[in-house]
């Protein structure tokens, strides 16, 4: 009976295994993808709406800046690229940051629209907002996007900066999921987790 079991819960292990995927989109060129560490920081309050910003709500989730180990220059935080998981059911997505420190962020479901409030071709049935306080100006924020075949995530694209914020967007599919996001330093990354309710 116990050789039926270990077998079982191996064979559940390699299908996991088999069945996962990965793959990366970038921003802008030349940059890397970091993969995720363990470093869980501490919780701490949310930074204050900025105008325009998406509504509070129950799914909201924010962090403060975290410094990296060392010092980033004057406009360093750019959103860099993304890396994706998934195993069918769940899903990670990894924002990469242009810095070793990670700035301010919020998290939210939201409308699919761009900065500037004009509709955003995405795939997806519900749309998850990253928006990541940002030393980049608004000219020359181009767009990219990445589309994944499987899993909850069906597309994430850039959407470039506005009003001091770089903002993601992440096409959800079966609508608003549950999802965690832990912001790491060295390099700069918010990793973000979703997972079927229920």
């Amino acid at each position: 009976m116990r050789t039926r079991r270990a077998t079982a819960a191996v064979s559940a292990v390699l299908l996991l295994a088999a069945c996962s995927s990965e793959v990366q989109g970038v921003a802008s060129p030349g940059a890397g993808a970091a993969p995720p560490s363990t470093t869980t920081p501490e919780s701490a309050p949310p930074p204050s709406e900025e105008p325009g910003e998406p509504g509070s709500g129950a799914s909201e989730k924010s962090g403060p800046a975290m410094p990296g180990s060392t010092e980033d220059p004057a406009g360093a935080p750019r959103v860099t690229g993304f890396t994706f998981q998934s195993d069918g059911s769940s899903a990670r997505l990894v924002v990469n940051l242009s810095s070793s420190g990670v700035p301010e962020w919020t998290a939210t479901y939201s409308e699919a629209t761009g900065p500037d409030g004009r509709p955003v071709d995405i795939a997806g049935d519900a749309f998850l907002r990253v928006r990541v306080r940002s030393g980049a100006g608004s000219e020359g924020q181009g767009s990219s996007r990445s589309s994944v075949s499987f899993g909850p995530v069906a597309e994430a694209r850039t959407l470039g900066a506005s009003g001091g914020y770089e903002e993601v967007l992440i096409g959800v599919r079966g609508g608003e999921q549950p999802f965690t996001v832990e912001a790491i330093t060295d390099p700069g990354r918010l990793v973000i987790d979703l997972s079927p309710a229920g």
